[in-house]
């Protein structure tokens, strides 16, 4: 990390800062293969149990030249890879993104890889897919499409539950205001008007009145990531919250909350702020999962937590009261 982000905020960027509902398909799909290529000893410890499961599922031939691909495209340590790869559509789900990334003009192809030739030397192929190779561009499309399908998919709750977690978060310090939030945005630091973050080279985005998408990423593990091209809509990746919001503060008073809720329901409750599934509480709990299901319905009955399907799984979170609960006193 050689150089610094800075994000130039003006009275009406306050007006339009945008929190991503969800997880976004593509950016994870991406970063998630920047996972895979950095050592174990440079990731915080929640991505581990997910890189190895990945490098099993990398075994598959067809798989591993997809990730190739990509990673030729974007690897882990470039200053800079195309826009292009990650569209704004991605926020309306990941066949959209894919619509569009498919579409894009010859223009943009050929003036974001020259861009990108500025930092590194690109793969000899990348010279067709800039003269607007379109089966090239739609190979490009198929390999984020099988990244996410069989890399990515397979632990969405998870990478959905803990960036529907962090949005909560960030939603409950906008009660102080806007400031109050980006003020949370580790690596981020608050410099009125500007935020700044370390960043592989010095970058400026000023964005002019249009604010700023920001997303959080559960692959994203270090610097944040925003889109170059000052002419498109700004977007800012960043690494949800690494550790639990308040670490430590169930263990402070283990009697008091299960005096309260019984002893079954107040351990439910802390291992929310690490697992999300009714089958995930239960297998960290060494419960039955029926047992688990009936503590979370009274939990969420109280306020305390809130559940919601996503696709084939029912993903829990605590909610701010839940939160609250499991401060210190």
């Amino acid at each position: 990390m050689g150089g610094v982000l800075r994000i130039h905020f003006s009275d009406r960027d306050f007006r339009h800062v945008r929190l991503a509902r969800t997880a976004d398909p593509i950016w994870e799909a991406f970063l998630g293969l920047h996972v895979l290529t950095t050592s174990p000893a440079g990731l915080p410890r929640r991505l581990h149990p997910w890189r190895r499961r990945a490098v099993r599922r990398l075994r598959e031939a067809d798989l591993r030249a997809a990730a190739r691909l990509l990673r030729d495209l974007a690897p882990a340590d470039a200053a800079y890879f195309p826009d292009f790869l990650t569209p704004a559509e991605s926020a309306d789900g990941m066949a959209a993104a894919l619509r569009t990334l498919r579409g894009t003009p010859r223009a943009r192809l050929a003036r974001e890889l020259r861009e990108a030739a500025r930092y590194r030397t690109l793969p000899g192929w990348t010279r067709r897919l800039a003269c607007d190779d379109r089966a090239l561009l739609d190979q490009v499309a198929d390999a984020v499409r099988h990244v996410h399908t069989r890399l990515i998919a397979p632990d969405w709750s998870e990478v959905e539950a803990t960036v529907a977690t962090d949005r909560e978060r960030r939603l409950d310090s906008l009660e102080g205001g806007t400031v109050a939030m980006l003020q949370t945005l580790a690596p981020f630091v608050w410099r009125d008007p500007v935020l700044t973050a370390p960043y592989p080279v010095d970058a400026e985005l000023r964005l002019r009145g249009r604010g700023v998408r920001l997303i959080p990423s559960f692959f994203c593990h270090t610097a944040p990531i925003a889109i170059a091209d000052p002419s498109l809509p700004p977007v800012v990746v960043y690494p949800v919250r690494a550790e639990p919001w308040e670490p430590g503060a169930a263990a402070r008073r283990p009697d008091v909350l299960a005096a309260l809720l019984g002893g079954g329901r107040a351990r439910v409750l802390r291992a929310l702020t690490v697992t999300f599934t009714t089958g995930s509480v239960a297998v960290r709990l060494g419960m039955p999962a029926s047992t688990v299901s009936g503590h979370l319905k009274v939990l969420r009955n109280a306020g305390l937590v809130h559940s919601e399907r996503n696709g084939a799984h029912v993903v829990h979170r605590l909610t701010s009261r839940g939160r609250h609960l499991l401060r210190p006193p």
